[in-house]
């Protein structure tokens, strides 16, 4: 019999990142029968870009279905770093990919940068991640990879697993790679300090918003939306894991949506939070299904997340495995009750790597993508966006790179359960 997850009495489905952190929401205004420019999408991307956007001085609308923020830009875990889902070697091996590399280690001193620029505080702090290995296959990986990191200049170092155990207060990997360009945030702090730069500068800000249709006109666009219509000079889709097939079916063919979730544990007593991460990392282990973990900016709780399913899941059935997998990991933590625990959407790619440019068809500009790795790059997509959209030039090697759909068979939901499955052998065998 499964064991039950022990619940606190304050115990509600909600991201933990919101007990601190009222995302402010502008009311309902009419909207505008034109704009320069809307954005679709309110989380790190579009907010960024609309920021941009209005302090250049021309007139932009954000719109969401749901509340501004409220998405995976609030929901994620926190954790920022270079690169992506793709490990450094992988990036190197791209077309000019040292080029893709230092655009993302760009995108984390950007974020490192945001506070001061927009006089906000999102709980920074830059103390490494450890990638910890499930499989002696994968130690041995990370072995050259600490040598590939080197060769360009980045602090990082390959733990045996003996070492590792002076990292994490667990026994169960066969060894790491810790990477010192690495840091975590409040994702909900940061959020909130985008939606108050971008209203300040001067742009609309409109949750509950759904844009049905977008079609393209000889001068601009017409953008109809559960509000009514639009017209726009130019159309900037930052939807990521809320991409809607209708809206643009070939972003919608390139994106797979999947749930990740995340629990947050009650506060736990100071000696055994530091048991289990003594030096404040961000954790990640190696599987496809990966689990990611690390300690609340606070230092009190533990916050737990991971992909449970490639199949649609509930934030119930979700935290019960969340729980059962801290446990495994962590055995320290059996008695520890759950507190919070809450889900959003990550939006997959099929070469594993985030896109931005213009469709050539529909003429929308996009970036999205960003493979469940995208704090540092969705901040700096839209930012890119904004500059470029204004003509002040700004470029980025990712823009406009061949972007591959996702095969048909992910779209179907038994046969995508069927791959779920096989990621799980891949674990096993440590591919």
């Amino acid at each position: 019999m499964a064991a039950v997850t022990p619940l606190t009495p304050d115990y509600v489905a909600r991201p933990y990142w919101w007990d601190e952190v009222d995302l402010p929401q502008a009311a309902p205004v009419r909207l505008p029968a034109t704009v320069d420019v809307a954005v679709v999408g309110g989380g790190y991307t579009g907010l960024a870009a609309a920021w941009e956007i209005s302090r250049a001085g021309r007139a932009v609308i954000v719109l969401d279905r749901d509340d501004i923020g409220a998405g995976a830009s609030s929901r994620n875990g926190g954790m920022v770093h270079p690169g992506g889902k793709r490990d450094l070697s992988e990036f190197l091996a791209q077309p000019s990919g040292r080029r893709l590399w230092d655009e993302t280690v760009a995108a984390f001193e950007g974020i490192a940068a945001l506070s001061t620029e927009l006089g906000i505080g999102f709980d920074w702090q830059r103390r490494g991640h450890l990638e910890l290995a499930h499989h002696p296959r994968v130690a041995r990986h990370q072995r050259g990879l600490a040598t590939t990191y080197a060769s360009i200049g980045e602090a990082a170092r390959f733990l045996d697993a003996s070492d590792v155990q002076g990292e994490i207060g667990s026994g169960r990997f066969f060894g790491g790679l810790l990477v010192e360009r690495s840091a975590g945030v409040h994702p909900a702090k940061l959020a909130a300090g985008l939606v108050r730069a971008a209203e300040t500068s001067g742009a609309v800000l409109q949750g509950a918003t759904t844009v049905l249709s977008v079609q393209r006109r000889a001068q601009g666009y017409d953008l109809e939306t559960s509000r009514g219509v639009m017209r726009c000079g130019e159309v900037v889709v930052a939807t990521n894991g809320t991409t809607d097939r209708r809206l643009v079916s070939w972003l919608g063919r390139r994106v797979l949506p999947i749930g990740s979730y995340m629990i947050a544990t009650e506060p736990l007593d100071p000696d055994l939070a530091t048991s289990v991460n003594p030096h404040g990392r961000m954790f990640f282990d190696t599987k496809n299904l990966l689990h990611y973990w690390r300690l609340s900016p606070d230092g009190r709780r533990v916050l737990f997340g991971g992909r449970t399913s490639l199949s649609p899941s509930s934030v119930e059935r979700s935290r019960d495995l969340l729980h059962a997998a801290m446990v495994k990991v962590h055995p320290q933590l059996e008695g520890a009750r759950v507190a919070r625990a809450w889900g959003g959407q990550v939006a997959l790619t099929a070469d594993r790597f985030p896109h931005l440019g213009r469709h050539r068809d529909s003429g929308v500009v996009y970036a999205m993508g960003y493979c469940g790795s995208g704090v540092a790059l969705s901040v700096h997509f839209g930012r890119v966006v904004g500059r470029w959209l204004c003509g002040l030039g700004d470029e980025s090697v990712f823009a406009s790179r061949s972007w591959p759909p996702v095969p048909w068979a992910a779209h179907v939901p038994w046969l995508l359960a069927g791959a779920g499955v096989g990621f799980k052998v891949r674990d096993v065998l440590g591919r």
